[in-house]
């Protein structure tokens, strides 16, 4: 049982910050003056820190809940909506569109848009409830066009591939939003630690929307 609760924690860990929301199946068409390209790209995160390769940016998860931000990386960026962690715990993210350091996994056949590599601090338990919104965003998703996220996390220092699932962007501000929501950490307990990395591809590349 303690292990299924880890496997369970930790899924939908990745599943949020992957983006995907059952919600998000259904795409929102640009009309009017939101036909036309975003002129700006996603802000930066407060904290952020940006290299020539990648972004990096340190969380921490309220025991109130709230929002953290996806480090804005090569016109990339957006935020994710979590339920209230208890205790606290920190959260490190890192975002890339390329495999710059060579160690990354290569979870699906083609090249991924975008990389997000994230880790927490710590052992938590989610809350019950959570508020909708959040995902990645950016000018180069596309809003009405479908997107899948695959998800490999360090389970044991073994890695464990999670079943990748499938989302259609809406649009945004910025451009094409891949949605998150929260509400799939809801009740979720999270025993130890981890690591992983989100890969997000286009197309659909399987029938599980997320």
């Amino acid at each position: 049982m303690k292990n299924r609760c880890y496997l369970l924690g930790t899924l939908a860990l990745m599943a949020v910050l992957a983006g995907c929301s059952a919600h998000s199946t259904n795409a929102v068409l640009p009309t009017g003056p939101q036909m036309l390209a975003p002129n700006a790209a996603p802000p930066a995160c407060k904290k952020q820190k940006t290299y020539s390769e990648y972004a990096s940016d340190d969380e921490t998860l309220s025991t109130k809940g709230g929002s953290v931000c996806i480090p804005a990386f090569a016109g990339f960026g957006g935020t994710i909506k979590y339920p209230p962690a208890n205790p606290s715990v920190s959260l490190s993210l890192i975002s890339s569109t390329t495999n710059y350091n060579g160690k990354l996994p290569s979870l699906h056949s083609g090249t991924p848009i975008f990389y997000l590599q994230l880790a927490i601090g710590g052992p938590t338990t989610f809350g019950q409830s959570v508020k909708t919104g959040g995902g990645l965003t950016g000018a180069a998703i596309t809003p009405g066009d479908a997107y899948t996220a695959y998800a490999q996390a360090k389970i044991l220092g073994f890695p464990y591939n999670f079943k990748p699932c499938y989302a259609i962007a809406r649009m945004g501000k910025y451009g094409g939003v891949i949605g998150g929501v929260g509400s799939l950490l809801v009740g979720q307990q999270v025993p130890s630690n981890t690591s992983g990395v989100i890969e997000i591809y286009p197309g659909k590349s399987t029938n599980t929307k997320c």
